[in-house]
């Protein structure tokens, strides 16, 4: 299992999204409201979200779990700097293992498959 794809074009794609990713966290601190309490300053995260679904959804989901159960059992609430780091974090990394590590490991597998039904398939 690689964590950098071999393939030089999806070298290219993978810090494209990277370099995405940092780009949004950038533009996400640089906001004045970022130490507020809007959540305004996390709509630069948007795109993140997009470039990490679907999974990246089951790490917002769990944000919020995290957040609500934060709130209800000891009474604090995040700031918006701790959630938009908490947000990117989460969002990078199931959305990058998602697409540069899962799905190519998923259809290297399926290409074996493939090979093995095959030359299964001619034997008889």
């Amino acid at each position: 299992m690689m964590l950098f794809p071999r393939h030089p074009v999806m070298r290219l794609v993978a810090t494209a999204w990277l370099l995405a990713s940092v780009l949004m966290l950038t533009f996400t601190l640089l906001r004045p409201d970022i130490t507020g309490s809007s959540r305004s300053a996390l709509v630069y995260l948007t795109p993140l979200y997009w470039l990490a679904f679907p999974l990246g959804h089951v790490g917002v989901m769990a944000g919020i779990e995290l957040r609500l159960r934060l709130y209800l059992e000891l009474n604090l609430v995040p700031g918006v700097l701790t959630e938009g780091l908490y947000l990117w974090t989460v969002l990078t990394l199931l959305g990058y293992a998602q697409w540069f590590v899962l799905l190519p490991l998923l259809a290297q597998k399926l290409r074996q498959l493939s090979g093995f039904l095959s030359k299964r398939k001619t034997a008889r």
